[in-house]
């Protein structure tokens, strides 16, 4: 009997052991990327600490000179908190989550260590640039400056055309910074982006895009790898935008809806203007001048109006989510007889003229090009988002999340996604299964 219970102490702690030492195995550094800092994954991180018994590493990167310098900041900080402890620094089972840059922080770092020193021996990209941020071309080609400047021109040309008989309070919300700043603010993208160098390194066809991918593609390409990503609901650049500014997405998509109600009740109450003064000029001269007026001032604020409307395929073309795919319809369509006649006619008829009473209306299937957005997170679109080269399975997705939101989705209407996505995969029965 006491051989029994000794036996079953020495199972019970080798089992605790065993779990133990499973969990300080499963080292894992969450990376935050280009906008972010240590408490980027913060929300995250102290759930899956708890749950998932992880060894956790957060921290801050400079990520102001470029992909490759904040790769090896990852290393060096690997390297400084690991150790030697929890099998070390260079452990294979160390797993690296990356919010956009810092998945190809994880991804660059996998390429610039050597066989021996690898730092991760599985990775998670969230969101990420995998095959370069669109928005970095568009910025560097000068498209989003020249945007945003048309932005605020058009929406400032109402309110400076209605000046002199609007209240200065209303003028001063709406022709100054608010709509500028909120709305399309360059410095709010160029948060996002980063500096000159980051910025070159994230476009389409960098050489540093192009390196991870074949060192992937032809050198490592069976590391276990799973990529995220994240579809948001229209508006998706509201939404991205006011994540940004307020920490929600709706707070910026209610301020544009009570300003495109503005525009639009300036541009109606001119409109009807202009008309009652045209009518009335025939009786009073004077009012066909006023029209003219009113009629302006109508014009000056549709412009603002239709940009807003607008806006979100504006802001599609700047993130490269717009394509042209042909379509296919059917119209119905008269087709006279057959005019100059078949050959089996004879000269007589051929010399008739076309009778406009023969003929028939038929169906014809006619094509044209049509613009269609791709899925995107507000910033980057599913293209990019989508680690290619790797099982179906491999590739999650958050809906109704955008590129900043997907970080902690804890206060989403449709609930946390993102955890959802990270229990999914950390349920998995292989290299990314976790206690």
């Amino acid at each position: 009997m006491k051989n029994l219970r000794y036996k079953t102490v020495m199972l019970i702690t080798f089992f605790f052991c065993t779990l133990t030492i499973t969990a300080q195995q499963r080292n894992v550094n969450w990376v935050h990327g280009l906008d972010g800092n240590a408490s980027s994954w913060q929300h995250y991180n102290q759930i899956f600490d708890a749950e998932r018994n992880l060894n956790s590493l957060r921290t801050t990167y400079n990520t102001d000179n470029g992909i490759t310098n904040s790769a090896n900041q990852v290393i060096g900080s690997m390297n400084t908190f690991y150790g030697n402890n929890n099998n070390g620094a260079n452990n294979p089972q160390n797993m690296g989550i990356g919010h956009s840059m810092g998945g190809l922080m994880i991804r660059d770092a996998d390429r610039i260590t050597g066989s021996g020193t690898k730092k991760f021996g599985g990775y998670i990209t969230v969101t990420s640039p995998n095959y370069g941020a669109p928005i970095s071309n568009s910025l560097i080609d000068g498209s989003v400056e020249n945007v945003a400047e048309n932005a605020c021109n058009k929406l400032a040309d109402g309110p400076l055309a209605q000046l002199f008989s609007l209240p200065w309070g209303i003028v001063s919300n709406l022709a100054t910074n608010v709509l500028c700043d909120k709305f399309i603010d360059n410095d709010l993208v160029q948060n996002l982006q980063g500096t000159p160098v980051t910025n070159a390194d994230l476009r389409v066809g960098s050489s540093t895009i192009n390196a991870i991918n074949n060192y992937t593609d032809n050198t490592n390409p069976n590391i276990p790898r799973i990529s995220i990503w994240a579809e948001e609901n229209s508006p998706v650049h509201w939404r991205m935008f006011s994540s940004s500014v307020y920490n929600n997405d709706m707070t910026l998509v209610n301020n544009v809806n009570s300003a495109r109600g503005i525009y639009n009740g300036f541009h109606v109450y001119n409109t009807s203007l202009g008309i009652a003064c045209a009518v009335g000029g025939f009786w009073n001269p004077f009012c066909w001048g006023a029209s003219g007026l009113y009629f302006y001032r109508a014009s000056q604020w549709r412009k603002g109006r239709n940009w807003i409307d607008d806006s979100e395929n504006i802001w599609s073309s700047l993130i490269k989510t717009t394509r042209r795919e042909p379509e296919t319809y059917w119209v119905n369509v008269w087709v006279p007889c057959a005019y100059p006649p078949l050959p089996e006619l004879d000269d007589t008829q051929v010399k008739l003229p076309p009778d406009p009473d023969c003929g028939e209306w038929v169906w014809k299937q006619r094509t044209r090009y049509i613009s269609v957005n791709y899925p995107s997170d507000g910033l980057l679109p599913q293209y990019t988002q989508e680690l290619q080269g790797i099982p179906s399975g491999n590739r999650y997705k958050v809906s109704g999340a955008n590129h900043l939101e997907v970080r902690n989705m804890s206060n989403s209407p449709q609930g946390d996604v993102t955890k959802e996505r990270f229990d999914d995969i950390f349920d998995r029965g292989d290299w990314f299964h976790t206690n």
